[in-house]
């Protein structure tokens, strides 16, 4: 490669020596592609790469020929690049090897992800045999060299035997546990690409390596090459049928069928099930966010999304959320691997997983941003007691109002939360404003009612909450007062006068948690359906919401006489439509609604 780079470089002085010779100076403007001998276009790219090979100038000539292998700058000389540094790379130090795979393996990522709109065939040809020399570099001695060599072959992924046998036979020799993790990888890929099953009883010796990234690299690698066999089933059976794969539109179009339609048509959730793995990011992104609001109706399809799950992409956590919200136990393991990734946005999880997320949700609580945390503690109850130091922490930050709910759904067991929780709500104590500084407010804190009626919770003791809650009511105030009275019940009776004029209020959240409070206040279930049941008109234009959702409980809760309501939650049950537009919303719907109606009667 040495002599290659030097006879360039002689024959482009020769030429430019015999055009100053020229009679009249007539070969001087001879143009440079010419005197580089090459392409049109490409007369830059030979002096990018004579310096790489000469000692003194690589690093000066790597941060002028960097630019140019970002693909999104110059697509044109992608290309030609790689073509001439895949055969140089044997020849390059360290440091440019890496940086040349590292570029191998973002060119291809981009390529399969769609992005490059070049002529991506003679470009698959070029990472073809820019994977070869990748190949060639499994067994070098840097294992930074190993590494990347192992993710430029894993993403350009070409069907070569040759590149399987180089790292397997590496593979078997590897010392350096992360980079045995990246090769493994590759390997899935290569097979997966290869359609031939892997040696038998390859795989079972990487899944019992001491090393649990090993452990956890060779699974996601045997699931990649299963969800190979699986994708070449259904394109097999497409083509039979002479259908093309799932485009974004029909993805969207299977979509907006989902989101309204409760028995779709035969197909709809094979077509978004099998675009997870298309090649365009477009079309899998589409379906994998379907796919995290698709609720319990996903359930027949978990075996084919879980390997999905595994794999570093970015589809893996919408396919996970989508898992945990058809409730399938194996999604335990794949939210404990992704539980630090801030795209996950999980805010609700089982309560029966509490033994195993605990100790990860109780480091969360302990970090900057503890509000999904504090989402999925609230609808635990009791069994977030463990938690209970964390969220007493939690008491004299920002974030107060949201641990004092957590901790009332607790009880008891958080008794010692009881004297903190008593002089947030008498106002003694005040939650910093800001999480690295300690101001405080001067005024009232807006969570004094909550922090009163966790105390009651947790201590029995009604006392302070009705004192505090009682005043805010006398105030007006609406929504969370008027919640917590009605949990309060007979207890806070002597409130009924002050609750009593806000049945008529223009705010319908008032007007519902009025009604809600008046008739655990006083029994009084007339007045409260009465002002309930304008309320469920709603669901004559297929609308719901977390509020429809608060009116249907209330009159759930007063039973018998909510008798009038039955009409209207039938016809919910009885519906082909679904309604609020979401499928875990128009589930959480028909929840609520066989719950009322088991209870009316």
């Amino acid at each position: 490669m040495i002599d290659r780079v030097s006879r360039l470089w002689r024959r482009r002085s020769d030429r430019g020596a015999r055009a100053s010779a020229a009679v009249g100076g007539a070969g001087s403007d001879e143009p440079w592609y010419v005197l580089e001998n090459v392409a049109e276009g490409h007369e830059v790219i030979p002096g990018l790469l004579r310096g790489l090979l000469t000692p003194g100038s690589r690093r000066v000539s790597w941060m002028r020929l960097e630019p140019y292998l970002a693909w999104w700058r110059t697509p044109s000389l992608v290309r030609p690049l790689l073509s001439e540094l895949s055969v140089m790379l044997p020849e390059l130090d360290r440091r440019r090897r890496i940086g040349v795979l590292d570029a191998v393996a973002g060119i291809a990522g981009a390529l399969r992800a769609g992005s490059l709109r070049t002529d991506t065939r003679a470009l698959e040809a070029v990472l073809v045999d820019a994977q070869r020399a990748a190949a060639g570099l499994l067994a070098d001695d840097c294992p930074e060299v190993r590494s990347a060599a192992a993710a430029a072959v894993e993403h350009v992924r070409a069907a070569d035997p040759e590149t399987f046998a180089s790292l397997r036979r590496q593979a078997e020799v590897e010392a350096d546990p992360h980079v045995l993790g990246c090769q493994l990888r590759a390997a899935g890929e290569v097979l997966a690409a290869l359609g031939t099953p892997p040696p038998e009883h390859w795989w079972e010796c990487w899944l019992h390596h001491a090393d649990p990234h090993v452990r956890l690299t060779a699974r996601a690698a045997q699931l990649t090459t299963g969800r190979a066999a699986h994708l070449r089933e259904v394109a097999t059976r497409r083509a039979g049928a002479r259908c093309t794969a799932p485009r974004q539109r029909d993805v969207e179009r299977a979509g907006d069928l989902l989101r309204t339609r409760r028995n779709p048509p035969t197909g709809t959730w094979e077509t978004v099930v099998e675009a997870l793995a298309a090649e365009d990011s477009l079309v899998a992104g589409a379906a994998a966010e379907i796919i995290a609001r698709a609720g319990t109706r996903i359930h027949p399809y978990t075996d084919l999304l879980l390997p999905f799950a595994w794999l570093e992409r970015p589809v893996a956590d919408d396919v996970v959320r989508g898992l945990i919200g058809a409730g399938d136990p194996r999604a335990l393991p794949l939210f404990l691997k992704r539980a630090h990734s801030p795209w996950l946005g999980v805010t609700s999880l089982p309560a029966r997983w509490a033994p195993e997320i605990l100790p990860v949700l109780r480091v969360r609580l302990a970090g900057a941003r503890p509000e999904e945390t504090l989402q999925v503690l609230a609808g635990w109850g009791p069994a977030a007691a463990p938690g209970t130091p964390e969220l007493i922490g939690l008491l004299v930050t920002p974030h107060a109002r949201g641990a004092a709910a957590v901790l009332g759904g607790i009880g008891s067991a958080a008794g010692d939360a009881a004297g903190l929780l008593a002089d947030l709500a008498r106002g003694d104590l005040r939650p910093r404003r800001f999480p690295e500084h300690d101001y405080r407010e001067p005024r009232r804190w807006h969570g004094a009612q909550t922090a009163a009626w966790a105390h009651w919770r947790v201590t029995g003791d009604p006392g302070i909450a009705v004192d505090v809650i009682g005043a805010a009511a006398r105030t007006g105030r609406g929504r969370v007062v008027l919640s917590h009275l009605a949990d309060l019940g007979p207890l806070a009776a002597d409130c009924s006068a002050d609750v009593e004029p806000l049945l008529g209020s223009l705010g319908e959240w008032t007007r519902v948690g009025a009604a809600e409070a008046w008739w655990r206040l006083t029994g009084d279930a007339d007045t409260a359906v009465t002002t309930l049941l304008p309320e469920l008109r709603r669901l004559s234009e297929y609308g719901a919401d977390p509020l429809l959702l608060r009116v249907i409980n209330a009159l759930g809760a007063i039973g018998r006489p909510a008798a009038a309501a039955v009409p209207a939650l039938t016809a919910v049950i009885a519906s082909e439509r679904r309604y609020g537009g979401s499928i875990p919303l128009d589930e959480e719907l028909c929840r609520v609604v066989r719950a009322a109606l088991a209870a009316i009667g």
